[in-house]
């Protein structure tokens, strides 16, 4: 059996199935030193990715992919919604100082907001997802938790992702090339 949290091999005991790499128990408990530390759901839907969400070990993750990084964690229509915020954002810089170089400015701006906003605003979705997992599974919740696969980026991620960049050369296009 695989850990729901590290995904390595865990160890069957007498008593409880564990983890030796992480400490997590089969019960969701977690062992820790000599304590045994009850699992968040939070903790238990995001498994291994914990503590680089919740504490921002990947801001500079969420600086260079912008909305992006969004899409990457499963929120791909909020993503979708807010790199064309995005462009627009950069589209009233350069129109509004009538030069190029001021796109480097809104660049830096929106993807300073995203370093320091986008994991905050992923833990409060997932927060919701969770709830509303909890509402549909109350007496399973908790295994519905730990199957539940919250990153992806398939199909309609990189059909957005293509329509996005054929949006943003429109822009271009129609913002420098048009009378």
């Amino acid at each position: 059996m695989k850990c729901p949290r590290c995904g390595k091999d865990m160890l069957n005991t007498n008593s409880h199935v564990f983890c030796p790499h992480c400490g997590y128990l089969d019960d969701g408990k977690q062992i820790h030193g000599y304590e045994e530390h009850q699992a968040s759901d939070l903790e238990i839907y995001l498994g291994n990715e914990y503590d680089t969400i919740v504490r921002g070990n990947n801001t500079k993750t969420c600086f260079w992919l912008g909305p992006l990084y969004l899409w990457i964690r499963g929120f791909i229509i909020i993503g979708f919604l807010l790199q064309v915020l995005e462009i627009y954002i950069w589209y009233l810089i350069v129109n509004f100082g009538k030069t190029i170089y001021l796109l480097l400015f809104g660049f830096l701006f929106t993807r300073t907001i995203a370093a320091i906003a986008y994991n905050p605003f992923c833990v409060l979705l997932y927060r919701l997802k969770i709830k509303v997992i909890k509402k549909m599974y109350p007496s399973s919740y908790l295994e519905q938790l730990r199957k539940h696969t919250h990153n992806s980026i398939s199909g309609p991620g990189i059909f957005l992702f293509i329509f996005l960049i054929v949006g943003i050369l429109i822009c271009f296009w129609a913002l420098y090339f048009m009378p």
